[in-house]
């Protein structure tokens, strides 16, 4: 008998997974968005119902092995405030999209912000 495929997808859905389910259900929550990663991790990301913090979780299970992150994202209040945040995500290595999602901003205005803060000396031209 052949045996069945894997399947990347997680047979179990994460208990926050479900809560924030359940947060959208009620429109607590607007701009969800789950995708399945080629490499079996799940990502979840939502903003609020007022737009200003987002939350990112992505978790993966292979076994033996569980990896979770959970990111608490407020939108910057002004520019100084994302740009000092663009700052410390660019010197982490994130790529533009990624700093994007955590600044609730575009990857052409996390670009623009990276090519100001070369302008003033703050991060290295490489």
């Amino acid at each position: 008998m052949p045996k069945p495929k894997q399947s990347l997808v997680p047979v179990t859905i994460p208990a926050e997974v479900k809560d924030i389910a359940n947060a959208i259900a009620n429109g607590q929550v607007k701009n969800a968005k789950m995708e399945w990663r080629s490499d079996g991790a799940v990502v979840f990301s939502a903003d609020s119902f007022d737009g200003k913090s987002r939350i990112i979780m992505e978790k993966i299970e292979v076994t033996g092995f569980t990896e979770e992150t959970r990111v608490t994202v407020a939108k910057p209040r002004n520019l100084d405030e994302r740009l000092d945040r663009v700052k410390v995500l660019h010197k982490r290595g994130l790529t533009q999209v990624e700093i994007a999602k955590r600044t609730m901003t575009s990857q052409k205005t996390v670009s623009n912000d990276i090519q100001e803060l070369k302008r003033r000396g703050v991060i290295g031209i490489q």
